[in-house]
């Protein structure tokens, strides 16, 4: 089936900001007695709502973060960004190819999702189609976010593809039944992907001849 409508999640997927920003939570987590490497952050933490970042480390510290500790986080991670963020490779120019339409759904916050799109020159093909858990009762696992999003496209599920880079947005994708493929990189493996229900592929450059577009 060629789709109607492409639903893109953000991090991993369309921006390079996983590493970035999982080597911070990595940094932040020392100061909290937490021994933890940038990879370990990222299998703990990718796909991850912040409240949920939150909340894991409240757990694995055993005591209650202090104030300034996510202010902190979040600065870090925005200089981060700015010094080295950059769209996924072949990203630009599927975008610029692409005839159908386009949406973003993100389990990050808003203002970090928009943040990441305007730094890598990616929010204009987004415009205001941009969608985040915050929207919607549940995060992704749950398939609340991906169905919103079809909705507010004006598409059924079953019109749509969705594109991930992570097991937790692909079991959400699963659960909304709607189609969905599955970037390798270095934080799931093609296996991990595949066995989470979706279609894995190597590189965004594969993707259109993939779509039938």
């Amino acid at each position: 089936m060629i789709p109607k409508c492409i639903i893109f999640d953000c991090d991993g997927t369309l921006v390079d900001s996983e590493a970035i920003t999982n080597g911070v939570i990595a940094e932040m987590a020392g100061e909290l007695g937490i021994a933890m490497t940038g990879k370990e952050a990222s299998n703990t933490f990718g796909g991850k709502t912040l409240d949920e970042v939150l909340y894991k480390m409240k757990e694995l510290s055993g005591k209650s973060l202090p104030d300034d500790w996510l202010p902190r986080l979040i600065q870090k991670v925005n200089i981060s960004w700015e010094e080295k963020l950059r769209p996924v490779d072949g990203v630009l120019e599927i975008l610029k190819n692409i005839r159908i339409p386009v949406c973003v759904a993100s389990n990050g916050e808003p203002t970090h999702v928009r943040n990441s799109l305007r730094l890598t020159k990616l929010y204009d093909f987004f415009d205001e189609n941009i969608f985040t858990a915050s929207e919607v009762k549940a995060p992704k696992p749950e398939p609340d976010l991906f169905l919103y999003a079809a909705e507010k496209m004006g598409f059924e599920p079953n019109e749509c593809v969705v594109i991930e880079d992570s097991v937790t947005g692909v079991k959400a994708a699963v659960n909304a039944n709607i189609e969905v493929y599955g970037i390798i990189n270095s934080l799931f493996s093609e296996n991990e992907l595949r066995n989470a229900g979706a279609i894995p592929f190597k590189s965004m450059h594969e993707l259109p001849a993939l779509l039938g577009l």
